[in-house]
């Protein structure tokens, strides 16, 4: 299917937001993850495609793909990149193949969402939909960014007013989320199920944190983000 760009939106200074229009009906349900194909030249040893979250909340009706680009949009970064910031309004991009279960399955279960720096693309989707929905779970959000520039932050604080069942903890540099903060955060680790998303070495590295602190296996489900250094 093909996707058309209809707007680009800055979320922190090295953090944006691309939003696309379908051609046709696409169904997906927040935290899912698209394939996308952007044809560029040249590319490089990665090619031509990746999977990105869908940022956007299916009751949005637009798709959304939100990145950090690594030093100014026409710098660094992989070829993938330097193509998705050249693009302009109008343009279009391929998609294929909606996956991923980094969903919420039962609402009335009890969460701890952990998300990394990009990592809480699929979460600002999952809140997004509660929120429209009106159906929010029961939410402790540990957030870890590198600074005080937080993407969504204006949106996910107005979603917290709006719901007692959402809390947010936002932790930035030189904190860390490890045991010593999730211990702090989270009364009750027998009950909440985790979510875990950002930077692959992060993700990894906090399973076998939570698993240490005696959070069953079963209980943790991990969306790790290649490429990304850990926040």
């Amino acid at each position: 299917m093909i996707l058309t760009l209809t707007a680009r939106k800055p979320e922190a200074k090295d953090v944006e937001s691309f939003i696309f229009e379908p051609a046709g009906p696409l169904v997906w349900r927040a935290g899912q993850y698209l394939h996308y194909v952007l044809h560029h030249r040249p590319t490089d040893d990665r090619g031509s495609d990746r999977w990105f979250t869908v940022s956007a909340a299916p009751s949005e009706g637009h798709v959304m793909v939100t990145t950090r680009f690594a030093g100014p949009p026409a710098g660094g970064g992989s070829s993938f990149k330097k193509g998705l910031t050249a693009l302009k309004v109008g343009d279009i991009i391929e998609i294929s193949e909606v996956e991923g279960d980094f969903v919420i399955a039962d609402p009335s279960a009890e969460y701890v969402f952990i998300a990394g720096g990009i990592g809480i693309t699929p979460f600002r989707a999952i809140l997004m939909e509660a929120s429209h929905a009106g159906v929010m779970p029961k939410v402790t959000l540990l957030y870890g960014n590198r600074d005080t520039d937080v993407p969504f932050k204006a949106e996910l604080d107005a979603i917290a007013a709006g719901s007692s069942n959402l809390t947010i903890h936002y932790l930035t540099a030189p904190q860390v989320i490890g045991e010593a903060a999730i211990r702090a955060l989270v009364s009750d680790l027998s009950a909440p199920l985790f979510y875990v998303s950002g930077p692959a070495p992060m993700v990894f590295a906090l399973s076998d944190v939570l698993k240490g602190m005696g959070v069953a296996e079963e209980r943790i489900k991990l969306d790790d983000f290649p490429g990304y250094p850990a926040e």
